[in-house]
């Protein structure tokens, strides 16, 4: 047995003011045996798919994986470009492939509002309609309920942070050769629930949304048939008919129990959903410095502020207050400034530099800011992540 392995990824924020190009999935884009070396036991959706694989005596065969985060809607070239390639891969080995593992994230939108279901429509039209297909979503995708006319296996991360990108890897790999083999006979609902989150209040760990999710392993646990229950819990930072959560639901060849399931699981994630909104978590920014520093000088520890709604990574908001605070002991890891960046590396290493950096994309940015500070290095950087979530993954 043969599976394709491939991925076209991004979380589309359609209120960024500039585009995701292919040259911006270009940075991190992998393929053919470049995938098996970089993602080959890493915790990532690839790396489930390897292990999957590998677990069953299946060959995996690496297409191409373009992947570029969180940022601006995608260009529509950088659609058709991975459209075009992942499906010409496929067709290439097409008589040796028995299925398709495929990574997408739910939160994809073009410049012209196409989405991962016009993404799945398309390779299907290009591929045909015999050929299974299992897919691993992200947990904040905004997803359509039609994409389970062209997929025979879909399933998302259940957790936030997303430690599980492996899990769901392998889960989606594990079901679709079994379903390959002829062990299952997967048939999957995929209902909508009219609740939108903002991806602060997604921490699966954090309660109430906690005892949510329990609930979903709970229902998956005690019934018989059911294969896999998802709940993907949208994404707010976009402007999409389908935006919100879903619940995604499997069964073995009775589709009255995904049914059943999913509504279970959509009005306990419906009753949830003032509660899930939790306010007294977020904080203004003086506030949340406040309770940083005391929490950094109690522990000894570091502690990381996250501006979570900053999506163009040039808001200056936090590092006004830290230069008024003058505490110290505090770094800035990136601030998207490409003009401040370029006067900086003309300076060259070791030279002091007085620059204008940050608040550049929109009014509420928080307007630019005046620094002076020394250059201490100037290129590029690469690493692998090495903390739980996405353990292995370069960057």
């Amino acid at each position: 047995m043969r599976l394709a392995i491939a991925g076209f990824s991004l979380e589309s924020v359609t209120f960024l003011p500039d585009a995701t190009t292919k040259e911006d999935f270009e940075r991190n884009a992998a393929r053919g045996a470049r995938m098996t070396e970089l993602y080959d036991g890493s915790n990532t959706v690839v790396g489930g798919f390897f292990s999957a694989c590998e677990h069953a005596g299946v060959e995996p065969v690496p297409l191409v994986l373009a992947e570029a985060g969180a940022a601006a809607a995608a260009s529509e070239e950088a659609f058709d470009i991975y459209l075009a390639e992942i499906a010409e891969g496929n067709k290439r080995i097409a008589g040796t492939l028995d299925g398709v593992l495929l990574e997408l994230h739910g939160a994809l939108v073009t410049l012209g509002g196409r989405t991962d279901l016009d993404f799945l429509k398309g390779l299907r039209a290009e591929i045909g309609p015999d050929l299974p297909i299992g897919i691993a979503f992200d947990l904040h995708g905004n997803l359509d309920p039609e994409i389970t006319a062209y997929a025979q296996v879909i399933s998302a991360y259940r957790e936030s942070p997303h430690v599980d990108m492996g899990e769901t890897g392998h889960r989606v790999g594990t079901m679709l050769i079994r379903a390959l083999r002829g062990e299952i006979q997967p048939v999957t609902v995929i209902r909508k629930v009219p609740v939108t989150l903002p991806s602060i209040f997604t921490a699966t760990p954090v309660a109430p949304l906690s005892e949510v999710m329990a609930t979903a392993r709970q229902i998956e646990a005690k019934t018989p048939g059911l294969l896999d229950l998802s709940v993907p819990l949208g994404f707010a930072y976009a402007d999409v008919p389908m935006i919100g959560a879903s619940v995604i639901a499997t069964a073995d060849g009775d589709i009255a129990i995904a049914e059943d399931a999913a509504e279970v699981m959509s009005k306990r994630l419906w009753d949830a959903r003032e509660k899930l909104y939790r306010t007294d978590q977020v904080f203004d920014v003086p506030t949340g410095l406040d309770r940083a520093f005391g929490l950094s000088r109690a522990a000894g520890r570091p502690v990381v502020v996250l501006e979570h709604a900053d999506r163009m990574n040039d808001s200056t908001y936090v590092l006004k207050d830290l230069i008024r605070r003058g505490e110290g002991r505090s770094a800035v890891p990136h601030l998207w400034d490409p003009s401040a960046a370029e006067a900086a590396i003309a300076a060259g290493l070791g030279a002091t530099v007085t620059l204008t950096v940050g608040g550049h994309s929109s009014p509420e940015s928080g307007g630019p800011v005046e620094i002076t500070g020394k250059v201490i290095f100037a290129g590029d950087k690469s690493y692998l992540c090495g903390g739980e979530m996405a353990r292995g993954r370069p960057i």
